[in-house]
């Protein structure tokens, strides 16, 4: 039984191969098609100790996560540093937005990640990670009566996967003229930017990334507009079971010459899966199962604020089922530091839905000072 799945994922692959789909969309391909050579010989042999692989294989993944954290924290000043010189300087600080739920939940460290639909507003090299076509929306109520929203969409053609995207923030403000109980008007003010992205491999190991906006920004009865760019990298090594990504974000003016929040992100992750089941059927043949994703962001903005180290651990029960925990701190004190929490479930569809993935994220973030947020978002391959 074990060769005849080895077989059938070879066939698979070669399938996939004539799709002309990269090595780097290795999200949701067969491991097979990821490793051939490992991953051939363990099926034939049945030489699979998953338990004691698994837990050095997370050890690896914990040992090289830490290490990154050692350098970054050794190299940055006090976790009580001042206030940025240049805080409340940048224009559209709603381009500051978190986009995704599933990010949320580890604390804000996806940069490495980088394998779904998400990555669109983290790191847009990692939009190679799409196989077909992937939609996604989140909605994140935040304090004040502030409302987040994000959509973005990737579609594969060929090796190129493109994409678009959106990112909103808006809230609503009274108006008065004098002392009154009730306010004279409202006003919504807020922004928004919509983005085009490319992502490109180069090679099996290494992709690049890009994404173009253009940003608007109401506030009350003035209006600014401006331009930006997001250039990414991803590198998959260690028979990708280690990502690290790089990223320049928000890159560009408003109309008026004022600047954005520009910054710099990078990220590493560590990933664990397991290989197809041995008793899947000949002719069903199964991807790989998700188990473990430890991952860890740095985020240096460049004009406005200090720095903030983000952290996270994401568990996969069953290919179906995810558990996720978080942990940001910032070089001041910020509102966002802290804890967060996120869960995710995820199945494919029946009858003339069969082709299509559905999955669904949460996110929370307690903070006792402005109240906790919520995120929830979904995500659709097809």
């Amino acid at each position: 039984m074990q060769r005849g799945i080895a077989r059938t994922l070879s066939e698979r692959c070669l399938l996939l191969t004539k799709k002309k789909l990269p090595v780097t969309s290795h999200q949701r391909l067969p491991v097979v098609c990821q490793f051939p050579k490992t991953l051939n010989s363990k099926l034939e042999t049945g030489n699979w100790k998953l338990e004691k692989g698994e837990f050095m294989m997370l050890k690896r993944g914990a040992v090289l996560i830490a290490m990154a954290l050692f350098i970054i924290t050794a190299a940055a000043p006090s976790v009580h540093a001042d206030i940025n010189d240049g805080a409340g300087t940048a224009g559209a600080a709603f381009l500051k937005i978190e986009g995704g739920s599933r990010p949320a939940g580890l604390g804000g460290a996806f940069a490495g990640l980088a394998n779904d639909i998400n990555t669109i507003f983290w790191n847009p090299a990692g939009l190679t990670a799409v196989q077909d076509r992937e939609l996604t929306a989140m909605q994140h109520f935040s304090f004040a009566d502030i409302n987040n929203n994000t959509i973005g969409y990737a579609q594969r053609a060929g090796q190129l996967v493109w994409g678009a995207s959106f990112l909103g923030s808006f809230t609503e403000i009274e108006r008065r003229q004098g002392p009154t109980e009730d306010p004279d008007s409202t006003a919504t003010i807020g922004g928004f930017a919509t983005g085009l992205s490319v992502a490109y491999p180069l090679g099996t190991a290494m992709s690049i990334g890009g994404t173009a906006k253009v940003i608007s920004q109401q506030l009350d009865i003035q209006n600014a507009y401006g331009v930006a760019a997001d250039v990414g990298l991803v590198l998959n090594l260690l028979e990708n079971h280690l990502g690290i990504g790089i990223a320049v974000q928000n890159a560009g003016v408003l109309d008026g010459g004022e600047n954005l929040p520009m910054a710099l992100r990078g990220g590493l992750a560590y990933r664990t899966w397991k290989p197809p089941a041995a008793e899947a059927e000949a002719d069903k043949p199964m991807p790989a199962q998700e188990l473990w994703a430890l991952v860890a962001d740095a985020h240096l903005p460049l004009l406005d604020a200090n720095p903030s180290f983000h952290v996270g651990v994401e568990r996969w029960f069953y290919d179906s089922i995810a558990a996720r925990i978080g942990y940001r701190i910032s070089l001041n004190e910020n509102p966002s530091d802290g804890l967060a929490l996120g869960i995710g479930v995820r199945r494919s569809g029946e009858d003339a839905l069969a082709n299509v993935d559905f999955q669904f994220d949460y996110a929370f973030v307690p903070d006792p000072n402005l109240g906790n947020a919520h995120r929830v978002s979904f995500i659709t391959r097809f």
